[in-house]
């Protein structure tokens, strides 16, 4: 069954694609919405298993849904940015069908979310975790807990989680754990800047490798930002994204 995908749009121009992180919704984008629409035409996208998009099992199928509902926008070409799990469905997306990407953007997102077989084991059973607990639950955990490096952030997050619900939850991060996108990385012809935030330096690594994997590619620290590194320093990283896609 096709995924049924929710978006919000804005702005006139060269296409610009926002994905969000595993959890949350569109609206993580809000900061960068107004800026960003002044030169482009903005489609910020609930990905699969969010807000009222139909669920999938896997990264590769949540890759699939966005360029379908691009397509049937009429769009051929386009820029991506994408937050965590939505960089590595900005990755699947720009090393599949790298014709199509002029522009890629990752921000604290890694192609593999454990290096080994038996950390993704590890992995697969912590998750089990969110199909018990209910999101209002984990809604409630201290934001920095969470990844969030600022008010702003933290509100956010607990919004976005509680609206949640446990199988989707589940499922999203199942996806994630499961998906490895190195493979798809030496095909990445789109310009590139691999981002991360300073406060979280358990990303660092692995994305630096990225970016040293992925052709014409930049890394870039956040000053005093975590995971949602977007909320938590948003004049510098709407500064620094604008100025990479110009």
């Amino acid at each position: 069954m096709r995924s049924r995908l929710e978006a919000i749009e804005q702005g006139d121009g060269p296409v610009l694609v926002l994905l969000h992180g595993a959890g949350v919704d569109a609206a993580l984008w809000k900061p960068q919405m107004d800026p960003f629409s002044k030169q482009f035409r903005v489609i910020a996208v609930n990905l699969p298993g969010h807000g009222q998009s139909t669920p999938v099992e896997s990264v590769e199928e949540m890759a699939c849904a966005v360029r379908v509902a691009l397509q049937e926008k009429g769009i051929e070409q386009y820029a991506l940015i994408g937050l965590s799990l939505g960089g590595m469905v900005a990755i699947e997306m720009a090393g599949r069908w790298p014709h199509e990407v002029s522009h890629l953007v990752t921000v604290e997102s890694v192609a593999t979310s454990s290096e080994s077989v038996l950390g993704k084991t590890l992995a697969s059973w912590a998750i089990l975790l969110f199909k018990v607990l209910p999101p209002s639950m984990i809604a409630a955990l201290p934001p920095s807990a969470m990844g969030a490096n600022s008010k702003d952030a933290g509100q956010y997050l607990q919004r976005a989680i509680a609206k949640m619900t446990s199988k989707n939850i589940y499922a999203v991060m199942r996806a994630a754990c499961r998906y490895d996108g190195r493979p798809r990385l030496p095909n990445v012809t789109a310009k590139t800047l691999v981002m991360v935030g300073a406060q979280n330096e358990r990303t660092h690594r692995q994305a630096n490798d990225m970016a040293n994997t992925i052709p014409n590619s930049e890394f870039a620290i956040i000053p005093n930002a975590g995971h949602i590194a977007n909320r938590d320093a948003p004049d510098f990283f709407t500064k620094t994204v604008l100025s990479f896609l110009s």
